[in-house]
């Protein structure tokens, strides 16, 4: 009886510092947000980057899977997936998922071609009157916007990606694309050649927009996984080490 307790023990001691020594892993569903996010940047973007560095000093390691944005909503809405990134705050959000703490702020504008200006001042929805703007699939719309939508100001067309929607702006498709700033000069630098992005320019900015991580509400650890994000995002920039990821990233684009 003794030596068969014996050999079931160590039978069972070699999965016993199998799981001892398995990492846990926090899997995060993301899109392509250039140039903070892409698959093919280095550290596949500096969000991800600094989403890596934050779990890694509590001992995760980050699992990214890089998909459509409606996709990465509909994934962490279900739980496939623990959380998401990077998305702004709406209320239909905020109902269905949890948010981090702000992780970059960017600036909202409308991209134009420059044979049809748009002279906006970023506050009154009236001098958009008649237009057809273009929006990514998964985007939201800001309040600003969303309201002029509503009154009959505008008209949003919703399909394909920003990169798509910049093309069927050039194409007079529609008159405008409601687009990050920094996302849609990305865009422009990266897929576009130097005639093209001679005839786009934007308006000034009409909101800021805070991106944070959406975490689920359908996996048991996320709650946690969010608490750990929180605080390891603080440690960073009271350290100096977020600041200097940002500034690294900056000096990349610059080149």
């Amino acid at each position: 009886m003794r030596k068969r307790a014996t050999l079931t023990l160590l039978m069972l001691l070699p999965v016993a510092a199998a799981r001892a020594g398995a990492q846990e892993r926090i899997r995060i569903a993301i899109g392509e947000m250039p140039p903070v996010i892409g698959v093919g940047l280095p550290q596949r973007g500096v969000v991800p980057e600094l989403i890596v560095e934050i779990f890694g000093a509590a001992g995760i390691a980050v699992d990214f899977d890089f998909v459509p944005w409606k996709r990465a909503y509909s994934q962490t809405l279900a739980g496939q997936v623990h959380a998401t990134a990077l998305w702004g705050h709406t209320p239909e959000r905020e109902a269905l998922f949890d948010f981090s703490d702000t992780v970059f702020t960017d600036e909202l504008v409308l991209f134009y071609r420059r044979d049809q200006p748009i002279a906006w001042d970023g506050k009154s929805s009236e001098a958009l009157r008649g237009l057809t703007v273009g929006l990514p699939l998964g985007s939201a719309k800001a309040p600003l916007l969303a309201q002029a939508e509503r009154s009959g100001a505008i008209r949003y067309e919703v399909s394909g990606d920003s990169a798509t929607n910049l093309r069927k702006l050039l194409a007079r498709r529609f008159e405008a694309v409601d687009l990050a700033r920094s996302a849609g000069l990305a865009l422009l630098q990266r897929q576009f050649t130097p005639a093209e992005r001679a005839r786009v320019g934007h308006t000034v900015s009409y909101q800021q927009w805070h991106y944070c991580v959406m975490f689920s509400r359908k996996t048991a650890e996320s709650a946690r996984y969010l608490a750990l994000f929180n605080a390891g995002l603080r440690r960073l920039k009271a350290s100096g080490r977020f600041q200097q990821i940002w500034d690294g990233f900056q000096r990349e684009l610059e080149r």
